[in-house]
């Protein structure tokens, strides 16, 4: 029994709390930072959110200059002799012509996990949890020991140079330069790393699917894929030149909550005397009538304390009585035209684009907003497709961002699986696959995006979300096949002409040993459909 005792003591003796960053170190492939192609990616990924959130924050269009650059160094992930795995530094940079940071933020906003504006607001953003750029900047330490180099301006300010690190074990920035300097830009931020990764196709392909999902921004890429090779440079123009309309902050509906989300909330409210007043304050739709019918159903006083609250009770009651759904309007959908424009300015010589918006919506008391579009025919469209294995690709976008990986766990392109194609004129091979060149887009806007982990890498699934999406796809469904029809009829009318071509040539010789006019076979053809028109 002693040493069972003295087992427990000394486990006593190792429990410890632990710190964002630190749990993060040792788990970054959770956010996306597995293995090289991921990394960089992801990388690029949370410093271009950070970059487009900046500008939209000030109603300034964004303009996103991208550069990565390959140094002359390798990193070598291997754990086993057996089995190598390397892969090159870049330099990666990303700037931008947002609001800028204050000063004395700087240091926190990057080197802090776990820090922002953005997790305790109930409202549609690319992040959520103030993870992204910082969990990148994690990375580049871990492998490079590089410090992140970053300089920042406000307008009407000076322009701040900052070098840094995270102090893992305190989760706090280490400062390790701090000054001013010049900068020639009015106001923004930029941010530099160095990180190993490998710069693919996929990489390249991020940056037109973040115009798409954007088309108010401009997305300038310069890229060195190695050392002293040639540079890629690409310059997406934005499509439209208006800021989309900005999203809303809305209350929590009780239907969104859990029973101890719901209890903590009561417990550590300070400005309400009654729990009839906490639900109608704090509450998206709960009017005090509401709340005193929640209040009856639940089988509550409605004049007792916040904190004396049976939160079970309160959802179970929640879910018998008929609270309207949240405010609808506060979400920021790209647009169908908008969508169109973007497309038309990735694929200039695609032979049909749609899109379609479907009326917002929500799901479990959180407001969301579907939209599709297609993009068919076209080299631009052929070059894309070529790389899988069918004719088809899937580009999904949450809250405007991308979403590059785990395409199968994802329930945006899952429903495109599920509608049957062939009913709308597309060509089916043996695998069930569609063999027409075509690319779907699958959007959706919400003010909290149900994400299958802390990456961000799928949606996850939601009834609602796949209702809403299967109708939107259906939709444009229908103006496909409208144009597929068309397309098959002016193509059936050029082969038959084709097959009438030689009997057209011979007549056309005869006419001429007939009357002796030159006629061409086009001459003819046309005279014949005026005698089968009269």
């Amino acid at each position: 029994m002693s040493s069972i005792r003295e087992a427990a003591k000394l486990e006593a003796t190792r429990m410890q709390s632990v710190n964002p960053a630190q749990y993060f170190e040792r788990n970054l492939h959770q956010l996306g930072f597995g293995d090289p192609e991921h990394a960089l990616l992801q990388t690029l990924k949370e410093l271009t959110d950070n970059a487009l959130d900046a500008a939209e924050a000030g109603n300034i269009l964004p303009e996103v200059k991208v550069n990565v650059i390959a140094l002359d160094k390798t990193y070598d992930f291997s754990r086993l002799k057996e089995r190598r795995i390397s892969a090159r530094f870049f330099k990666v940079s990303v700037e931008d012509n947002g609001i800028g940071i204050l000063p004395d933020r700087i240091a926190d906003c990057f080197g802090t996990l776990l820090y922002g504006s953005k997790f305790f607001i109930l409202r549609q953003s690319r992040g959520q949890q103030g993870v992204g750029a910082s969990a990148a900047l994690l990375y580049s330490q871990l492998t490079s020991l590089q410090p992140a180099v970053i300089i920042s301006k406000i307008s009407g300010g000076k322009a701040i140079y900052v070098e840094l690190k995270i102090d893992v074990e305190k989760n706090k920035p280490d400062i390790l330069v701090m000054k001013e300097t010049k900068w020639n830009k009015k106001h923004g931020t930029r941010i530099e790393l160095i990180t190993p990764g490998r710069f693919t196709a996929r990489v390249e392909r991020y940056f037109r699917e973040l115009a798409i999902g954007n088309p108010h921004a401009t997305i300038m890429v310069r890229a060195i894929k190695e050392p002293d090779g040639d540079p890629l440079e690409v310059k997406i123009e934005r499509a439209i030149e208006y800021m989309p309309r900005k999203p809303l902050e809305i209350k929590p509906h009780l239907l969104s909550l859990d029973p101890g989300t719901l209890q903590r909330m009561a417990e550590m409210d300070k400005c309400c005397r009654t729990a009839a007043s906490f639900l109608a304050k704090h509450f998206s739709m709960i009017s005090p009538k509401t709340a005193r019918k929640l209040l009856f159903h639940a089988k509550l006083p409605p004049h007792i304390k916040p904190s004396q609250i049976k939160a079970d009770r309160i959802v179970d009651a929640a879910k018998k009585v008929n609270i309207r759904r949240p405010p609808l309007n506060v979400l920021s959908e790209i647009g169908a035209e908008n969508l169109e424009k973007a497309l038309w300015n990735i694929y200039p010589d695609a032979e049909f684009v749609a899109a379609h918006t479907r009326p917002p919506w929500s799901y479990r008391g959180i407001p969301f907003q579907i939209e599709v579009a297609v993009v068919y025919g076209g080299e631009s469209v052929q070059r894309d497709v070529s790389e899988r294995p069918g004719k088809f690709k899937v580009i999904r976008l949450a809250n405007r961002v991308p979403l590059p990986y785990d395409s199968s766990d994802c329930l945006l392109y899952r429903c495109v699986g599920e509608v049957n194609w062939k009913n709308y004129g597309l060509k089916i091979g043996d695998h069930g696959t569609i063999t027409d060149p075509i690319i779907f887009v699958v959007s959706i806007v919400a003010s909290k995006v149900p994400y299958t982990s802390a990456g961000k890498f799928a949606v996850a699934h939601d009834e609602d979300i796949k209702g809403e999406t299967i109708l939107a796809l259906q939709e444009i469904g229908r103006r496909l096949r409208m144009f597929l029809s068309r397309r098959r009829k002016i193509i059936e009318k050029e082969r038959r002409y084709e097959y009438f071509k030689e009997f057209y040539k011979l007549i056309s010789e005869e006419v001429k040993l007939i009357t002796g006019e030159e006629v061409t076979p086009e001459v003819t053809l046309e005279r014949l459909f005026e005698e089968v028109r009269s």
